[in-house]
Order: C-alpha cells, then structure tokens, then sequence
C-alpha cells in the first residue's frame, strides 16, 4: 500500500499525453467509477487531453466526414460532441490536400501559447503510392475548441519510407518532438517510430530524425504503431500496439517501452510486455492516451472492439485508470466492463425543430457535405449517387440490435432509411453501398446494393401522399432486418424480413452506419424525424 501512495506523489508531477497507460491509484481519494463505452461507437485511435478542469477527446473518422471528432467532458464519464477539427471536410484542408485515411488525430494543447493542436493523418493526393500517407498539423485557439475552425498547416511530416502515420507530440527539455511511424508494413519494410524537433507553429520539423524503436520481442508481430509517450519517475514511458487492428481478423496487443533520455536512443522493452490484450469483454484494445487529472491521477483512453458487437460496432473509445505495478513499471489491469446503459445510446433527431444538421451526421469522405435545408423539416437533394443507393447521412450504429423510425413527407423522390457498409469486392476504400426501405408517391420498396448494382427486394405498389412513417428493427446481432411502414394515423404493416450477412460487408476499419437516403433526379426528400431506440 505504501508502494503504491509513494507512486501516485511522483505521478502529481506531471501530466502525459499517450496513447495507451497506466495509473496510480490513491488509495485515500474516493472511488471512481468508470463508464464505458466513454465514447460509443465508431471512434478509433483516441486522444485526450485536460484544459483546465475541461477534457477534448478525438477519434478517427476515417472515410466519413467531417473529419475527427471533438468530444468534451468535465468528469470523463460523459461526453458530448461539440466539433470536428474539418467540420466541412477537405474543403477546411490547406489546398484541399487529403484525399482519404483520414486517421489517427491526436490533441496536443500548448499552455503557452493557449492552442490546441491536431496531428492527423491523411492520403496526399498530390501523390500516388503508399509514401501519400503524410501526417498534417492545424491549431485553434483553446477559447474557439467548441465553435471554432482549426487552420490547417497541411502536411508536415513526410516520410518517404512507406508514408507517415501516427503522430503524436511530447516537450521535453524546453523543445517539442513529434513522434511517428513508417509505415513500413503497408510496402514490405520494417516499421519503426520515428522521432524529430518540431518548430513552436508546428509546420516544420528542426534538425534530423532518428529512430526510437521497432518490433524487437517474440510476442511483437510485423509492426510498431500508434506510439504515446509520457514521463513517469525517472523514465519516459512509451506505449505501443502491434499487430493488426482494424477487422474481424485483428490481433491486436498493447506494449511498453522505457528510457531516462529520448537523446540517448535506449530504450528498455517491459520483460512481461504485453501489457494489454483481448479478454472476454474487449478484444484487440491499443492506440490511445493518457491524462492526468487535477487530483493527479491517470486515466488512459483506447480503442477495442465490443466483444458483444462482433466488428460491426467498430471500435469504441474505452477508459481506464492507470496504475503502478510493483516492479515501478506502469500498468492495465485490463479489465473494463460495458456498463453505459443502453439509453444512453439512444438517438433521436426532430427536423421540424433543429434548424441546424446536428453533429453526429456523417457522409462519405470524398464528397462534399449534400445540399440540405430546414424549411418544414429537413430537405435533402436526392442523386443516384453511392452506386445508385442515393444521397445519404448516416451515423455511428451503437449496437447491434436496434429500431429505426423516421417520419417523412412524400415527394417524388424515393425517401428512407439505411444501413450502410461497403459494397462487396469494391476496391479500398470500400465504396459506399446499404440495405434499406424507401418511400414515394408511387409506392415502397426494400432494396439493396451491397453487391456493386442496385436491386429491389421487395417492392409494393401504392399511392401515398401526406407523411408516412418507415422503421427498420435491426436483431439477432445484425442478421435479421424487418421493415415496417406506417400512414398517419394507422398502424404499423409489415412489408418484409430480410436475412443479412453483416460480416460480408463489414468495411475494413470501420463500424456500420445507420442514416437516412434521397434517390432519384430533380428531386428532394423531406424528413420530419429520425431516431434510433438501442434493443
């Protein structure tokens, strides 16, 4: 016990950012309890860090915008999304520069200077190749986080071993560095971090780089990535994963590594490493970072996937404090329950109301945000675009059994909801395709473009007019999908069960997302409502 209050006076005197750690446990301060998921669905890659009694978290938003998420909470128990560092997508990047892999954002926050900074990843697509993985810088200032634009500086670490993901950022001795990976696995080579000085702008690397660390154990695989660093006693401790990360075949583990100066280039690999693997709750959990509280203590957030949600969910943004073994070396108890209530997963959406698209509505990366407007309820321009499925919106599912219900106003465009994934054999990035029902003058259809071509599952021929109601109930873990639709002031009538095989489109990296669609030409869909009730 002494051991342990000992630990926690030392970790009083600094604070960390990393992407996966450990925390000391004060024995005398009064319990904390978790709840987690601390960010529910698709939010991988996380970072974290404190402004004052304030905390910002970001995810990877990968092939949806806008880019990277901004989540704030002032008890690290509930977040709310308040932004996005490119809440217009590549039209907030320098020279619309990013193309796609839109990865790996991590917050830095500079006292100094009162700014924060966001390190990302992005593909140039200036440049053909692997080596068009470059990692980009852009700042706010702290006072304009929730409401403000970030000003981008477009790429700053280029890295023609393979591409540069993975930034992070750590001062140490009055200088700042910047820290990243080769992606080496992505071309055949090896993968190391990488580290370099950093001007104070954060737009150009001082000096030369040098290496940290590779994979070097038995129980490391073909890859390093997704490195935090933090000092903790005498030592600068970094975390680590390897592995593979993203999908069902994910193997994906968390490591610890230690040196008394990043100058020096020695470093000390933990002997019990990994510190961090799948359980019967979580599986493949790595990449993430490490706060310190006011009160001194140490919380790490990381991503993993629900082992109840399969991959369906994509991985979720899990916290946990940190504590210190009885070696001095930082470690997880690895051991983190699901216990956000299922309401609180819940989302619901009045267009009639919210004159403004609430945050949580994503579309696909490449293309700009679609036109829309808020007149009686929410119009949106219908396309025959996302390989005829149409303009869609969408959002993170939470789970995997869910009801969806939206109301809408008949217009000749075909009117409904989705869940999207990627279409089957589409080249990486997934292109876009889903399963839904829609709704138009001329009658009701369930279709279904998940194989690269449209297709009608079922189709009912009927006048409608006035508003109608559509509900889609998502069970058995996402194997079963029912459709039901509704007329004013009549009952629901069920026009189909429809088998799905949601392993067969589960896109590489990323969850599913449940949203809304608008098919046809020179035409608008009008939604009234939109809401998601988690089973």
């Amino acid at each position: 016990m002494k051991n342990i209050i000992s630990f926690f006076a030392v970790l009083m005197l600094f604070s960390c950012g990393s992407k996966k750690q450990i925390i000391t446990t004060n024995s005398s301060s009064k319990s904390f309890e978790l709840v987690n998921p601390a960010l529910p669905g698709d939010n991988p890659d996380p970072s974290i860090i404190r402004v004052g009694n304030v905390y910002y978290a970001t995810s990877t938003t990968n092939e949806w915008a806008p880019y990277f998420t901004i989540y704030k909470s002032t008890d690290l128990k509930n977040w709310k999304l308040v932004n996005h560092v490119f809440p217009e997508g590549f039209k907030d990047m320098k020279d619309q520069w990013g193309e796609n892999n839109f990865w790996a954002s991590e917050l830095a926050y500079d006292k100094k200077q009162n700014k924060i900074y966001a390190y990302y990843t992005a593909h140039n697509r200036f440049t053909k190749g692997n080596p068009g993985l470059q990692c980009g810088t852009a700042w706010i200032d702290a006072s304009k986080i929730e409401t403000g634009k970030f000003t981008d500086n477009g790429p700053v670490i280029i890295e023609d071993d393979c591409g540069a993901i993975d930034a992070f950022e750590m001062e140490d001795n009055g200088k700042i560095y910047a820290f990243w990976k080769n992606d080496g696995n992505g071309c055949g080579k090896e993968s190391w971090i990488w580290m370099q000085e950093i001007n104070e702008s954060r737009t150009k690397l001082l000096g030369t780089k040098k290496k940290v660390y590779t994979n070097s154990q038995p129980w490391e695989t073909a890859l390093v990535e997704g490195a935090c660093f933090f000092k903790f006693g005498d030592y600068i401790y970094s975390l680590y994963a390897v592995g593979g990360c993203c999908d069902a075949r994910c193997n994906y583990k968390t490591g610890i590594a230690r040196t008394k100066s990043l100058e020096s280039g020695v470093w000390e690999k933990y002997p019990q490493n990994p510190i961090m693997v799948s359980n019967e709750k979580w599986r493949c959990p790595g990449h993430g970072t490490v706060i310190t509280t006011e009160e001194g203590r140490l919380f790490m957030l990381y991503h993993a996937f629900n082992m109840d949600y399969d991959v369906y969910v994509g991985r979720e943004g899990v916290i946990e404090e940190l504590v210190a073994g009885e070696d001095g070396w930082p470690i997880l108890r690895n051991n983190i329950t699901a216990n956000r209530p299922k309401s609180e997963l819940d989302f619901s959406d009045d267009f009639r109301k919210d004159q403004k698209l609430n945050l949580a509505w994503q579309w696909p990366s490449k293309k700009e945000r679609p036109e829309l407007n808020f007149k009686n309820g929410l119009e949106l321009k219908a396309s025959n675009e996302n390989h005829n499925l149409g303009t869609f919106l969408g959002q993170y599912i939470k789970s995997v059994d869910f009801t969806v219900n939206t109301s809408v106003q008949i217009t000749d465009a075909e009117t409904g909801i989705a869940l999207g994934g990627a279409i089957y054999k589409s080249t990486w990035p997934g292109e876009l395709g889903g399963i839904g029902v829609s709704v138009s003058k001329s009658g009701i259809k369930i279709f279904n473009n998940l194989e690269n071509s449209y297709q009608v599952v079922k189709q009912m021929d009927k006048n409608f007019s006035g508003e109608v109601e559509l509900k889609m109930n998502v069970l058995e873990k996402a194997k079963t999908l029912e459709f039901y639709y509704k007329e004013k002031n009549g009952d629901w009538v069920k026009i189909d069960s429809v088998s799905f095989n949601p392993d067969k489109y589960a896109p590489w990296g990323m969850g599913y997302r449940i949203g809304i669609v608008s098919k046809g030409e020179n035409s608008t869909s009008i939604f009234n409502s939109f809401e998601v009730k988690n089973n």
